[in-house]
């Protein structure tokens, strides 16, 4: 017998192994992420419109809209 006669002996329980290993783990299907509504992306749209018109000396580039974007994590 030579080395890989040996070594591809020792694989059929790594592999159960890994299989049982994934059915135990996998039981439940992935939840699909939710499309965004068209009506959702306007309402987003329309508050940084807002917040942007309200203080436009406020906002240089888009680090200071991207770290407005932060401080408000549900409206986005």
């Amino acid at each position: 017998m030579n080395a890989f006669m040996t070594s591809a002996c020792t694989v059929p329980p790594l592999q159960k192994a890994l299989g049982f290993i994934q059915r135990v783990f996998n039981f439940a299907p992935r939840p699909c992420p939710e499309e965004p509504q068209p009506d959702d992306a306007r309402a987003r749209r329309e508050f940084i419109w807002e917040v942007l018109s309200r203080n436009p000396d406020a906002f240089s580039s888009d680090a200071d809209v991207q770290s407005m974007m932060s401080m408000y994590p549900g409206r986005f």
